[in-house]
This record gives C-alpha cells, sequence and structure tokens, in this order.
C-alpha cells in the first residue's frame, strides 16, 4: 500500500521541469533587449505573440531570433479591468518554427520580503 501511495499518477509527466503550471494565452507583448546593466539597447524593440505564460517565465514567437542569456523588459498590456503591468526576465531557448523564433522566457525572480526590509 505504502509503494501505491509513493508512486506518481499516470497523469504527470516525470520529465516536467517547470515549477509553476502553464496557462495558454494569446496576446501581443512590447518589450525591449537591455544589456546586463539593465538599461534599453539602442534599436531594441521586440514584438512578442504570447503563446504560453506561468508565473516562472513565458512563451512567445518573436520576428527575428534573441540569443540565450539575452536579458529582456516585457510589458503586458491592460486587458479589460486590470492593468498593464512589466516584467523582467531573460532568454532560455530560442528555436526557429515555421511562425518565426519560439522563445522561452524565464522572469526574475521577485525579491523576497526580507531582502526588500534590509
Amino acid at each position: 500500500m505504502v509503494a501505491i501511495m509513493k508512486m506518481s499518477p499516470p497523469f504527470e509527466n516525470p520529465a516536467e521541469r517547470r515549477n509553476f503550471p502553464r496557462k495558454e494565452i494569446h496576446a501581443r507583448l512590447q518589450g525591449q533587449r537591455l544589456n546586463s546593466a539593465k538599461v534599453p539597447q539602442p534599436d531594441t524593440h521586440l514584438s512578442l505573440a504570447l503563446r504560453d505564460l506561468s508565473l516562472g517565465g513565458l512563451s512567445a514567437i518573436s520576428e527575428f531570433p534573441l540569443p540565450a542569456g539575452q536579458r529582456i523588459a516585457i510589458f503586458f498590456p491592460p486587458q479589460g479591468p486590470n492593468r498593464g503591468w512589466d516584467a523582467y526576465g531573460k532568454i532560455l531557448r530560442c528555436d526557429q518554427s515555421s511562425l518565426g523564433y519560439r522563445v522561452a522566457v524565464e522572469f526574475d525572480p521577485f525579491p523576497t520580503v526580507t531582502a526588500m526590509a534590509a
């Protein structure tokens, strides 16, 4: 009985590495490539077609390739009564697809309350 309780349910994928569940969302995002000091670089405007979103990051389609490790700032436009918001992150992967370049972005972690109080 104990062995059965420790087994993963058949619908869970043990290869799944994500810490947060994804939500399929389609929206147009605006962004900007940043240098290592989080300063916008010249002529670095991004337009991304959002595919899915989680607390840890997103997947989107870009018109041009972005190098892994590239820092970016993204603006999520207002939706109905919800305000728009900004996020910072880095490109984890960029793969060519039939629609453009599929990019995976990992968001920067939020500062903890104790770090903000210090």
